[in-house]
């Protein structure tokens, strides 16, 4: 079954944090990262939005562990949103 990720994010650049990261630094990369499918990114009055579709709930997992949740933490605080679901493809059929 796929699974879907939806990141809400306040925009950062390398020189605001002690990581040197940006908010695309924490987000999956379509051909380098294991299980992703597909990533769509936009960009709204300095929030960024990432809907990226796994093959699996594992592979989503993977990704989204607790060291990225630790770095999220530091990096953004209180003030992103981070939605994991799975797709009930016989729904979307």
């Amino acid at each position: 079954m796929r699974y879907l990720a939806i990141l809400e994010c306040p925009v950062i650049f390398s020189g605001e944090n002690a990581f040197g990261m940006t908010s695309m630094d924490m987000c999956p990369s379509v051909g380098i990262t294991r299980g992703l499918i597909s990533r769509h990114v936009k960009v709204v009055d300095s929030q960024l939005f990432v809907v990226s579709i796994w093959d699996s709930q594992f592979c989503a997992k993977l990704f989204f562990d607790p060291a990225w949740y630790e770095k999220a933490e530091t990096l953004w605080g209180e003030s992103y949103q981070l939605r994991l679901d799975a797709i009930d493809e016989a729904r979307v059929a």
